[in-house]
């Protein structure tokens, strides 16, 4: 095994403090909003790091070390691109602030309220068949990391005809237990408090190991690794990126019109999407969420630009050996390609870094499990289930909170045992980030155009939604289609019309992906791009066509003016509109302004630059070594921001996790509050006489 003791005792010691606190979360949940939202209790530091980390779970790292392998700092460039549209939608509160404002505890409510409790089905059903497909593989590339990084052997049976690794099973299944339990514990309180804690130590731990990487490695040896590279598919040199597979300039240039197009409308974390203490929080939460990314890039990239140089540089020739040796042994060649760095790792770090790194992708891995094992089994009930048993039944039976938990409870479990099953059975043929582009176009193809759209115009119609998302749905599954099975469709097309321009097409080099024509001309983050421009033109279209001058009350849903609420904290909640919701309002304190204007400073210092040099590499030129020593810079610039990024985000998140618990122990809580609609308003809303109506109607 490659672990020592110590490695050992680190991840050991990890888990046995979260699981107690987990534990310990038990006795908050009384209600169906404790357990879906945490009864709206979270303030923005806590939220900041635990929806953070649930958002980088092993999967992702793992899937980071496939991109930044293939791509190095010239990822890290292109990226930039995506960084003032995410800092400017969290500083505006963008979609973020107009949901917290609807007091929706899930994406598909908001849709019931906005559209009708029909849509809300059918989105509640796609996103979750669309989230449980890209959930599914992410057992699977936890329980080979962990299977290979700590050099547990294999122990192959057969059950029938399947051929099943029982060590790899048994890691997928305890890993999958722990996060079962903590999110059937205590639902979004011990999902949110443990993920607070592993954020908590996730960030210490990878700012130590960036420094490691910083010290332990010559930076002149690095580069000379590097540049063994193709020369079109530079490691360092942004300009020089065009043979670069997949993750190029295009791929980040259509992320860049996702992440705005499609802002929240990932379900995966939902939990977090209702769970602060106001819309304010809510924002906020986001806003601090940028500095996190000082925290977590550099590791990302460095751990896997350090293998890169370790397997082709001379000086590491043995240990190259080595690795080679392991992969080897796997016969799949885009596990090998998954598993390249991770190998590579167990033979770059020290005894204590690897049982800290084993730590952080546990930690990962839990807090990324148990947050959509909570959000999808929330929404397989919330947005399926009750929708269609409150159509049945009316308003005359309702679900007592009792039942109601341990409906939640019990879809949670399905959740679980379909994704072990799932990654059991699974034979992978992508880069992990290929695959969630693609299962993920499915709903996020669409949604986007239906969320914007309902939350801000007023006159977007049901019917542009329906339209929105069937033409998603369909160019998704079509798309998924192609990238999957070009050959069989190539086949197809020729059998079908033969002497058609149709088969000239599939048939050009151009556009066949190759001299063979045997990968699809689309990868699945073009088709992505396709599907949203195609769905928001139609949402657009078929609203205008359907409305008919109809103007939705938005003052209503959102709670505005007289129907605001008195529960949402903060009196000094009011949103700013039009161009002001790029500066503070009245609602922001002085702290809260000194964020914000950080966070354009962030904006301007590394778009700035991001600009003035692409335009002069591209214009003049410029050399690979002035790239080797500005990426060397850039790497103790940002470990040294994350340093104190940590140490700041940590001493607010103990005070908001303080809190929390004082607020869980004090807030009156509504047995209605749980997710049920009655005429497009929260049922906790609804007057006792107007319930009395709809009952008798």
């Amino acid at each position: 095994m490659n672990m020592h003791f110590i490695d050992w005792a680190i991840v050991g010691g990890l888990a046995l403090f979260i699981c107690a606190m987990a534990y310990g979360t038990k006795k908050y949940t009384k209600s169906v909003a404790d357990y879906l939202s945490a009864s709206r209790c979270a303030g923005r530091y806590l939220l900041a790091i635990s929806e953070g980390i649930s958002g980088l779970g092993a999967v992702s790292i793992v899937a980071f070390f496939e991109m930044y392998y293939k791509a190095g700092f010239t990822a890290v460039w292109w990226n930039t691109m995506v960084l003032p549209v995410g800092v400017i939608a969290s500083l505006t509160g963008w979609v973020q602030y107009r949901f917290r404002q609807t007091r929706a505890m899930t994406m598909a409510q908001f849709f019931e309220m906005r559209y009708s409790r029909t849509f809300r089905v059918f989105a509640g059903i796609i996103g979750f068949v669309s989230g449980a497909i890209n959930f599914g593989i992410f057992p699977a590339v936890g329980g080979r990391f962990f299977q290979y990084f700590c050099g547990l052997p294999n122990y192959f049976i057969n059950v029938g005809s399947l051929e099943v690794d029982l060590v790899y099973a048994g890691i997928m299944f305890v890993l999958l237990a722990i996060s079962l339990a903590f999110t059937f514990l205590g639902g979004q309180i011990a999902v949110m408090v443990t993920d607070f804690f592993q954020g908590f130590f996730c960030h210490i731990a990878l700012v130590v190991i960036s420094v490691f990487l910083l010290w332990k490695f010559d930076w002149g040896l690095l580069t000379e690794a590097w540049e063994t590279a193709p020369a079109d598919a530079s490691l360092i040199n942004p300009v020089k990126t065009s043979k670069t597979e997949d993750f190029n300039v295009t791929y980040f240039l259509i992320g860049a019109c996702g992440l705005l197009f499609n802002w929240m409308a990932w379900q995966g974390s939902q939990g977090y999407f209702g769970s602060a203490r106001s819309p304010h929080e809510a924002k906020m939460g986001r806003v601090l969420g940028v500095y996190r990314g000082f925290i977590v890039l550099l590791p990302m990239v460095l751990l896997p630009v350090c293998a890169f140089a370790f397997l082709h540089h001379p000086s590491f020739a043995q240990g190259a050996e080595e690795v080679e040796g392991v992969l080897s042994q796997v016969s799949n060649t885009q596990l090998q390609s998954q598993l390249r760095v991770t190998v590579t790792l167990t033979r770059m770090l020290p005894v204590g870094l690897m049982g800290l790194f084993a730590a952080v992708m546990f930690a990962a891995f839990v807090s990324t499990h148990d947050t959509y094992l909570h959000s999808w089994g929330s929404i397989f009930v919330q947005d399926i289930v009750l929708p269609i048993r409150n159509s049945l039944r009316g308003e005359r039976e309702p679900l007592s909170p009792t039942a109601h938990l341990r409906w939640l409870r019990g879809s949670v479990i399905g959740v679980a045992v379909f994704i072990f099953l799932f990654s059991l059975l699974l034979n992978q043929r992508q880069d992990i980030l290929m695959f969630f582009a693609l299962t993920g176009t499915v709903f996020l193809g669409w949604a986007g155009a239906a969320i914007v759209g309902g939350l801000y115009w007023k006159r977007g119609t049901s019917g542009g939604a329906w339209a929105a998302a069937i033409v998603g749905v369909i160019l998704a599954v079509v798309g998924w289609r192609m990238t999957y099975f070009w050959e069989h469709c190539q086949v197809l097309a020729s059998s079908i019309a033969p002497d058609t321009w149709g088969r000239a097409l599939l048939r050009w080099p151009g556009l066949a992906g190759g001299p063979e024509g045997t990968k699809c001309p689309i990868n699945a983050q073009h088709l992505w791009g396709i599907t949203m421009l195609s769905s928001s033109m139609t949402y657009v279209i078929v609203s205008l066509w359907t409305g008919k001058g109809e103007v939705f009350n938005l003052d209503q849903m959102l709670h505005r003016g007289k129907y605001a609420v008195e529960s949402d904290e903060g009196k000094k909640d009011l949103p700013a509109t039009g161009w002001r919701v790029l500066v503070p309002g009245r609602e922001f304190s002085f702290t809260d302004r000194l964020v914000y204007l950080g966070s354009y400073a962030y904006i301007l210092v590394f778009v700035g630059v991001f600009l003035v040099v692409t335009l002069y590499a591209l214009s003049f030129g410029i050399s690979d070594a002035w790239w080797q020593k500005f990426w060397l810079g850039y790497s103790r610039l940002i470990v040294l921001l994350g340093a104190l990024v940590a140490t700041w985000l940590a001493v607010g998140g103990l005070r908001d996790l303080k809190r929390l618990f004082e607020m869980l122990r004090t807030v009156r809580r509504d047995v209605r509050d749980d997710g049920t609609v009655v005429g497009r308003r929260n049922l906790d809303e609804v007057e006792e006489s107007e319930l009395e109506s709809a009952r008798t109607e």
